[in-house]
């Protein structure tokens, strides 16, 4: 019993000494541990002149550049998928003679199909994914949506990724039924 009680005490003492111990030599914060939310000026600093750039619009053009770049996207994806049907539909003669060449021959065909559809990725993003990122934005903001969690998830807007049956053209719309709202 006396063992016991002498270990629980012995327990609790090193306990608060241990707390005590680190209330008084614990870690210093200098102000270089965690980045501040907002800059010094309040005013968030465009990264990219793009951004800018759609800041400066009147309501009516950037309605009509948002109309303007949601058709050149919905063009761009049907001509990626007219070239990707063309190449499907007229496969190259497989002339094999062994289960193992006609492997490696369907092989090749999925890596040429699969390089077509990282360029088409490669080219939505390099054309089209940033100007279109910087107008839904702002136009959210000119619509005053205040909650874009309650907006729709499109990874062709939100992340770049092309993913579903017509990811830039589901974009496209998204950002003209934005570009349609705004008066």
């Amino acid at each position: 019993m006396r063992f016991g009680a002498v270990a629980v005490i012995s327990y609790v003492l090193m306990t608060v000494a241990e707390f005590l111990w680190l209330l008084a030599t614990g870690p210093r914060f200098t102000g270089f541990e965690s980045p501040s939310r907002t800059p010094p000026t309040g005013e968030f600093e465009a990264i990219d002149p793009i951004v800018d750039e759609i800041k400066t619009l009147p309501p009516s053009e950037l309605r009509e550049e948002t109309l303007q770049l949601a058709a050149e996207m919905k063009s761009f994806e049907a001509g990626s998928d007219r070239e990707m049907v063309a190449a499907l539909s007229s496969p190259p003669p497989i002339q094999a003679v062994t289960e193992a060449e006609l492997e490696e021959a369907l092989d090749r065909e999925s890596t040429v199909l699969m390089k077509r559809e990282l360029l088409t990725a490669r080219a939505y993003r390099e054309r089209f994914y940033r100007r279109a990122r910087a107008l839904r934005d702002e136009l959210r903001k000119r619509l005053r949506i205040r909650n874009p969690s309650r907006e729709p998830e499109i990874p062709a807007l939100d992340k770049g990724i092309l993913s579903g049956a017509k990811p830039i053209t589901e974009a496209a719309n998204y950002l003209a039924a934005l570009a349609r709202r705004l008066k």
